[in-house]
C-alpha cells in the first residue's frame, strides 16, 4: 500500500499518507491526506481531503483542516473532488496546490515518473505545487524542479517506509 507525491519532476513513494519537512535536527509533518478518490469502488472518499500546516512565503500562518479554515487565513481557498489550492486573490501562481492526478494525468509526465507508477501501483498519485514555508523553511515546488531553501532538485526517484521527507537534501528516505 502506497502513495505517490510529485514535487516538480522528482515522485516519492510511500508507505504513509503525510509529507513533512526534515532536517538533521527536526522533522515537521505539514500535509496529511485524509481521503482521496477511489475510482476503483463506491467508497464513501470521493473527494481530495487534506490537513496542511504551512505558511505564506512571508511567514503568515495557513491551517487548513479537511474542509475548511482553522483560524483567520491570509488566503482563500478553491477545492474539487480531486484537489485543493490555497491563493492568494489577484495572484497567478498558488501558495499551496494538491491535485489527485487521474491515469491519463499521469501518462503526460515524465518516464521515470510513468514507470514508477507502472511498477509500483500506488493507491493514489498527487501532485503539489506552490511557495510556502514549513518551520520558517522556504519550498517552491514548480513544474520542473522542488527547491527546498533555495537548493534545487529535478528527475529523482525516492522510495521509503516512512513518509515523503523534503530536505535540504532533496527527498528524504
Amino acid at each position: 500500500m502506497k502513495f505517490a507525491f510529485i514535487f516538480g519532476t522528482n515522485i516519492f513513494l510511500s508507505t504513509e499518507n503525510t509529507v513533512s519537512y526534515a532536517d538533521a535536527d527536526t522533522r515537521i509533518p505539514f500535509l496529511k491526506i485524509l481521503s482521496y478518490r477511489k475510482s476503483s469502488n463506491n467508497n464513501s472518499d470521493k473527494h481530495l481531503a487534506i490537513d496542511l500546516d504551512i505558511a505564506t512565503s512571508h511567514d503568515e500562518a495557513i491551517v487548513w483542516r479537511g474542509s475548511q479554515f482553522e483560524g483567520n487565513s491570509p488566503v482563500q481557498v478553491s477545492t474539487t473532488d480531486d484537489s485543493v489550492k490555497l491563493f492568494r486573490e489577484g495572484h497567478e501562481e498558488p501558495v499551496f496546490f494538491i491535485r489527485q492526478l487521474t491515469e491519463d494525468d499521469i501518462s503526460g509526465l515524465s518516464s521515470h515518473i510513468v514507470n514508477e507508477v507502472e511498477a509500483q501501483q500506488p493507491l493514489a498519485v498527487f501532485k503539489i505545487s506552490g511557495d510556502f514555508r514549513v518551520g520558517g523553511h522556504r519550498i517552491i515546488i514548480d513544474n520542473e524542479k522542488l527547491f527546498v531553501n533555495g537548493d534545487d532538485f529535478a528527475n529523482g526517484v525516492t522510495n521509503s517506509k516512512q513518509d515523503a521527507a523534503l530536505t535540504p537534501y532533496g527527498v528524504l528516505s
